[in-house]
């Protein structure tokens, strides 16, 4: 029998280095085309868009909103416009393209047009509906345009002047949901037992491994959570849509949008119009000839509208946080993805390489002060924790440290962020989820029935414990426990410590429960309610400065927001493309893939197994991603 399982382990190794062979050698010939397309690309490119004297600005974002500071290197800008499915437009571009043309004379008209979006958060949309609004008090005007809007594309555009529908296209305003799918019959079928080891009553990241439903706990939460959130989606509606839409219409529009299509005979855009939603019905030519009437004809084609799209009018500007006046700054951090050990990507935070910037920020002497911006649902807790660290070093060197909380901040990313002299958070963001779990699945079931068996000898009773090919023994299933019930009272005393708090007090918080940017605020859990705007303008007015002097602060190398990064992430999406999340998992799981461990299904392993990891997502879209998705 041991030969029969040296030989399959052997098959599964060859098998194994044999994909990674051929992926590796795909990626690599697919990755030298997209290089020969970038540099034809670059020997070719135009000169630079001249500023019209008269001209609308066009935003059309592409793909995520996101919390990632914007490119500046024209590789990177280049490689990111070639490749779609790495697309993103950072938040930041988009609020500087509106500051920026409120006070420019040129500019008279902004036109939204949301089409190309696919992911924004509720908190990103509240924050750049204020930039819009702000831009209207300059006596400009806003006009969105579009085929048809799904949520988040209309969340995007209901705060200008004018919304303009396609006559053949609809508002897909649906309220929030949050479903999952639950597997425990799934691995019993496998006949793979799932140990899971939680603190915490709302601790809910894993249960999809450990049940059929959701449980009693999370569904109230969730509850709570998406009623909270769908309140402040539909006060941002309502003072997008002043005077043109009530509560009752908004409300039987996603009650009873069955009948109110009736009564319209099936024309989803009458029915959006007559409930207030929508300004206008024109075709795309209807709308061009209608803007060419305001923003002023384009030089070529007198049918269609002067304008200038958003990188060609951010290529003119100085954008923010690029440069300070005088040598002392202001260091601003961007931190996004799943929290894990070590050095990472940019859209994952390595504990490596974010303490490395904090670490060089306290011994900088012209930082002056830090702005962390964060949008995580956690991670590995002993990652949390050494970064963490670094804060509170950077406490101890007299320098202030402000977080300021994305769509999302929870679980190990509260953890990060509790030790702040600030925390500033958006109404809708996600934040607290103070629990902590450890996971570890085994597999002698599934190998009992392929007639596979592990047998050996040890020097120990914990020596080979953590076998996922063996049972997991009694002893070794307490450590674990025993270890996440300390890890939350750890969590518990750094949040009684930073926020001032008694222990009683954050145990009616914690639980892993997840708490809106506006709850948290009403429980103490965060300072202020604002964008990252705000919590620059306090950390600046902690230290005399201005927020002029913020400065986005990087790594060095090509790792962060770079070139290299980019490079990174293109190679993941084609080795996505060509070998499938599903296949990737069953060779984790199986034990064969380089890296593969318990906790496979979590990109970062923890050395000790716990997590504070919180389950989370986009609640606008149809189906939000598990765990978030971090952009």
């Amino acid at each position: 029998m041991r030969k029969l399982f040296s030989l399959l382990k052997t098959l599964l190794r060859v098998l194994w280095r044999t994909l990674s062979f051929t992926r590796s050698l795909v990626a690599n010939l697919l990755f030298l085309l997209v290089l020969a397309i970038l540099i034809v690309s670059w020997s070719a490119r135009e000169t630079p868009t001249e500023l019209p004297e008269q001209a609308a600005l066009l935003l059309r974002p592409v793909g995520a909103i996101s919390e990632a500071a914007p490119l500046t290197n024209p590789w990177e800008i280049l490689l990111r416009d070639k490749l779609d499915e790495i697309r993103e437009t950072p938040l930041q571009d988009l609020l500087d393209a509106i500051r920026l043309a409120a006070d420019d004379p040129r500019i008279e008209l902004l036109v939204l047009d949301p089409s190309q979006i696919d992911r924004v958060s509720l908190s990103q949309a509240l924050t750049l509906g204020r930039a819009l609004e702000a831009f209207r008090k300059e006596g400009k005007k806003v006009i969105a345009v579009g085929d048809s809007y799904d949520q988040n594309q209309y969340l995007m555009a209901c705060h200008a002047d004018e919304i303009i529908l396609d006559p053949f296209g609809e508002i897909g305003l649906k309220g929030l949901g949050y479903y999952r799918l639950y597997g425990r019959q799934a691995l019993e079928k496998l006949k793979i037992q799932f140990h899971l080891f939680r603190a915490g009553e709302y601790k809910s990241a894993l249960e999809p491994f450990i049940r059929d439903d959701m449980s009693e706990a999370d569904r109230r939460a969730t509850r709570s959570l998406l009623e909270d959130l769908w309140q402040s989606a539909r006060n941002f509606i309502f003072s997008g849509r002043r005077n043109k839409l009530t509560a009752a219409t908004l409300s039987r529009y996603l009650d009873d949008y069955e009948g109110l299509l009736t009564d319209k005979r099936g024309d989803a855009a009458v029915t959006a119009r007559s409930a207030g939603l929508v300004d206008r019905l024109m075709t795309r030519p209807q709308w061009r000839r209608y803007l060419a009437g305001l923003a002023g004809p384009e030089a070529d084609d007198q049918r269609d509208f002067a304008k200038i799209t958003m990188d060609e009018y951010l290529d003119h500007q100085t954008r923010s946080y690029r440069k300070s006046p005088t040598p002392e700054k202001i260091a601003l951090i961007m931190a996004r993805g799943e929290i894990v050990p070590g050095s990472q990507p940019d859209y994952r935070i390595g504990a490596e390489d974010l303490a490395d910037l904090l670490a060089r920020a306290r011994r900088d002497d012209d930082i002056k002060a830090v702005v962390l911006r964060i949008n995580s649902g956690g991670g590995s807790m002993t990652a949390s924790e050494t970064i963490r660290q670094e804060i509170l070093e950077l406490k101890a060197a007299g320098k202030p440290i402000v977080v300021s909380m994305g769509p999302m901040a929870a679980s190990g990313a509260y953890w990060i962020a509790v030790d702040a002299d600030e925390i500033w958070a958006e109404a809708a963001t996600l934040t607290g989820s103070i629990g902590v779990f450890g996971a570890f699945p085994t597999f002698v079931g599934s190998l009992d029935k392929l007639g596979i068996h592990s047998d050996g000898v040890a020097t120990g009773p914990r020596a080979g414990a953590l076998n996922p090919a063996r049972p997991l023994p009694a002893a070794e299933a307490r450590i674990l426990q025993l270890g996440v019930n300390h890890g939350y009272r750890r969590f518990l005393t750094i949040v009684a410590t930073g926020r001032k708090k008694s222990i009683t007090e954050v145990e009616k918080l914690a639980g892993g429960r997840v708490w809106s940017g506006r709850q948290a605020k009403a429980l103490g859990l965060v300072d202020h309610l604002g964008p990252l705007a705000d919590a620059v303008a306090a950390a600046a007015a902690r230290v005399g400065l201005t927020p002029d002097h913020t400065v986005y602060w990087q790594n060095r190398d090509l790792r962060s927001g770079s070139l290299g990064s980019l490079l990174s992430r293109t190679r993941s999406r084609l080795f996505t493309l060509l070998f499938p999340v599903e296949l990737r998992h069953l060779a984790a799981l199986a034990g064969s893939a380089p890296g593969a461990g318990p906790t496979a299904l979590l990109s970062g392993r923890d050395p000790r197994h716990l997590y504070a990891l919180s389950p989370g997502g986009d609640f606008t879209r149809e189906n939000p991603s598990f765990p978030v998705d971090n952009r």
